[in-house]
Parts: C-alpha cells; structure tokens; sequence
C-alpha cells in the first residue's frame, strides 16, 4: 500500500506528523509511506525512518511570478505524479495543499476537517473530510486522530515526536561541550521576538548553573545580529550556530542539553523529539502548539493565565503580548526545570 500525506506547512508543522507515520507504520508494516513538505522541511523528518520518500514544493513566499518559478512548479507536480497512490491525506487545510493532494495519483483522497467550504473540484477530488474536531486540540492530536478515521487499527493515541538518535550527527563546533543549554532567541515571526537584554540576564543566569551557552538561531539576518550582540555580552563561554547547524546537528546538540529555553518554534518541538527539558516562551495563547509529551514548562504573559472563556481564547491567539513575558517567569521556570532533571 502507497501512502501520500501532504503537511505544506511550516517546519515545525512537518516533525509534529511523526507521530502519525510512526503509528501507521506499525499498523500497516508494508506501507510505503511519502511526504510532501515545504521546501526546507526535510532536514527536520530525516530522523523519522518509517518515511519512504519526501517530496517537497517552495513556500508561497518563494513563489514570484518568473518563468524559473513556474518551471520548478511543474517540476514538483510531475515529482507527485510519478507515484500511484493508494490513498493521500491532505493535513494542512489549505487551498494549496488541497490543490497537490488533488494533483497527485492517487486512488481515493481524504482532507483533514475544513473550517472553510470545499471549491466545487475539490468536491470532486476528494472522497471525504474528516469529522475530527480539533479547533481546540494539539495538532498532533489533529493529525493523529484525523489520520485514523481513514487508516484503522492505529493506537488508541498518539506516541511522541520522532528523531532518532542514530540520525543525529555531531556539529564539530560543540562536540566536546558537556554541561550547557540551549538558548533559541530567533523567530522568523517579528511580533515574536523578545527583547535580547531580557534574554541576556536569563543566560547571565543560566551560566551559573551550567558552564557553555549555545545560542540557536536562524540564518535571517535580526536573527544573527541578535545571536551576535549576545555571544559578545556573555564571552567565550557562549557559542552560537548562526543558523549554519543542520536540523540532525541540531538535534543533537538538544539531545545532550541540559535544557531548552525558546520561543514556539521547530527548534522548541525538535527538543522534544530528543528529550530535552524545555522552558517555551509563548507570546500567544496557543494549546495547539504546546511541547508534547515531554519536560516542559511554558511562560505566558501576564494577562493570558487563567483563560477558559473559548472567545478569549481564540482572540489572544491573535494578540501576541510578548513583552509581557517577564524575565522573573522565564528564569524561575528554568530553575524549576533543573533542579528536577
């Protein structure tokens, strides 16, 4: 049985699907399992090795209206017609990605539950959506139990994130560190970033438990200026990948931390998948996006504890407060996380 699932999401997006491979594998031991991604996702599912074959296509983004941008679009539709599908199941509840499930070979096409109307094709394209609601629930569980209503016999819930060990690989410029933590201070989303003098006085104050910081980042340039401004404040003791580590590389290094202290990003749900204490920093109000089925403590702002009201939740999912994010939480988090490993 050939199986497509299509996630053309964000990076993080791509290692929250592992789960779901992992328990389909198991279900279905001869499965020949592929993924379409986002162009830059691969790295992050090279640890899962119950995938076959990973497709990619560019972001949105990247996409400009030049005869080189139509002909890599072609090229990734012909990439996901040379394959016979049994069964493809769009996880991304996007047009764009409804658009490839619906390109794609394949015998029978299942989505993931619309919030909005189906086009009159892709009436036509797919056999069903799923009726998992998951407005409210971890998208791993959206995925998972979405996945399940079309492939049977999966377990009764979700495992955690995969990357294996043996996957990993050693960045040479921190082999020989021990005893340090893992500082991710860059977010592609600017509405996102947190002051870098707060982030200071939280390393300042991890130094004194650990003996090396590794500040992760990546490669857009506030990224790198930030990451550079902190190196130089905390000294030789700090060490910085300037986004040029590799996701395997990365998932090492998180593997060996003694914690993980981050805002909401691939990096944060990446230490999970390798067991790494986390401290999540989260600007929003976003139970989708929570560390699964690991050591975590999250920090929020101020206003957004104690919400149960499901309007209010959905507003400040919209309304970031970041600087509500009080260094005081983050640290005091932190201690708690280290003095329980």
């Amino acid at each position: 049985m050939r199986l497509l699932f299509i996630k053309v999401q964000l990076i993080g997006d791509a290692l929250i699907l592992t789960p779901t491979l992992r328990a389909v594998k198991k279900a279905y031991p001869d499965a020949e399992i592929s993924v379409l991604v986002r162009r830059g996702s691969e790295g992050i599912l090279a640890g899962c090795p119950e995938i076959n074959r990973i497709l990619t296509i560019a972001g949105p983004e990247q996409k400009k209206h030049t005869l080189r941008s139509t002909w890599e679009g072609l090229l990734d539709i012909l990439r996901l017609r040379d394959t016979r599908y049994d069964m493809a199941i769009e996880l991304s509840d996007q047009h764009r990605g409804r658009l490839f499930a619906g390109l794609a070979s394949a015998r029978k096409r299942y989505s993931v539950k619309m919030f909005g109307k189906m086009s009159r094709w892709e009436r036509w394209r797919f056999a069903a959506q799923s009726t998992y609601e998951w407005e409210f629930r971890h998208r791993v569980e959206r995925d998972y139990y979405t996945v399940a209503e079309f492939l049977p016999c999966m377990e009764a819930a979700p495992g955690p994130l995969v990357f294996e060990k043996e996957r990993m690989e050693v960045w040479d410029m921190t082999a020989s560190l021990k005893n340090f933590c893992v500082l991710q201070i860059g977010t592609w989303k600017l509405y996102s970033r947190w002051p870098r003098e707060r982030w200071l006085e939280v390393a300042q104050h991890l130094l004194r438990q650990c003996e090396h910081i590794v500040i992760s980042t990546g490669r857009a340039t506030h990224e790198v200026e930030d990451a550079r401004w902190l190196q130089e404040q905390l000294g030789p003791r700090a060490v910085c990948t300037l986004g040029r580590a590799t996701w395997p590389q990365v998932a090492d290094l998180l593997r060996r931390a003694r914690l993980y202290v981050g805002l909401d990003t691939a990096a944060m749900h990446l230490a999970t998948a390798c067991g790494c204490p986390v401290v999540g920093l989260y600007p929003t109000l976003e139970e989708r996006w929570l560390p699964w089925k690991s050591r975590h403590r999250v920090v929020l702002p101020e206003s957004y504890r104690n919400v149960s009201d499901p309007e209010l939740r959905r507003k400040y999912r919209r309304e970031p407060r970041t600087l509500e994010i009080t260094v005081t939480g983050v640290v005091e988090a932190c201690d708690e996380m280290l003095q329980s490993a």
